[in-house]
């Protein structure tokens, strides 16, 4: 199964069965919660400069016309509306298995443009299984989440189907070192390691980026 950590860090994400998002209503939309870690917390809080986020929505490829998911996206739906709100992407579709965050996003929809709102959809998926459509995605990202699901292999099999031809999965998770954010290392996958799920699962022309993020790897993947 899957604990969907799509913005959430440290010690609240660190198990591998389903968990509700913890929510504070003071938080603003697109900020993570905060971790009984004091220095955490301001770490979470300054995620657009360590996580970079436009870099890492370069790395998604040309977005024009195109379907993103985004698997993991709660609790707070972070990548989901920055690529709805500032990219030319036809659609995106926030994913979680968590029914508060799948809520909150559906209503912090309304914070869009009247223009780009109609574009952001919200789903409640299960934990094996992210439930697209036949070739439905053109691009599907998943950050700091892969490491949450009970079996790699299958699902990420399973999620090709939703991929159209030539369609791109995009992974962003924590390097296995020891970073001053992050869930322990132990519960990280290695870079080489997730090389041989994606192999093992289907995917090809493999692309890997340790660089561009100085505590995350980005892994680029083709259908």
């Amino acid at each position: 199964m899957l604990s969907c950590v799509g913005d959430g860090l440290g010690p609240s994400k660190s198990t591998k069965h389903t968990t509700a998002h913890e929510y504070d209503p003071s938080i603003p939309q697109n900020k993570p919660t905060s971790s009984t870690d004091p220095d955490l917390t301001q770490k979470e809080s300054n995620r657009w400069i360590w996580q970079k986020p436009e870099l890492v929505i370069q790395k998604l490829g040309n977005l024009d016309n195109k379907t993103v998911v985004d698997i993991g996206a709660g609790p707070y739906g972070y990548f989901s509306f920055i690529i709805a709100g500032k990219t030319s992407a036809k659609k995106v579709i926030a994913l979680d298995i968590d029914k508060e965050a799948v809520n909150f996003m559906k209503d912090a929809r309304k914070l869009l443009p009247d223009a780009r709102r109609d574009k952001f959809e919200t789903r409640l998926v299960k934990p094996n299984n992210p439930m697209l459509n036949p070739s439905e995605a053109d691009v599907v990202m998943i950050v700091n989440t892969v490491t949450y699901f009970e079996d790699a292999v299958d699902y990420l099999t399973n999620l090709r189907t939703g991929i159209a031809n030539g369609g791109r999965l995009v992974i962003i998770d924590f390097k296995k070192r020891t970073t001053p954010i992050g869930p322990n290392t132990a519960e990280r996958i290695a870079i080489g390691e997730l090389e041989i799920i994606l192999k093992t699962s289907g995917y090809t022309n493999i692309e890997f980026d340790d660089r561009t993020l100085e505590y995350q790897y980005i892994v680029t993947a083709y259908k």
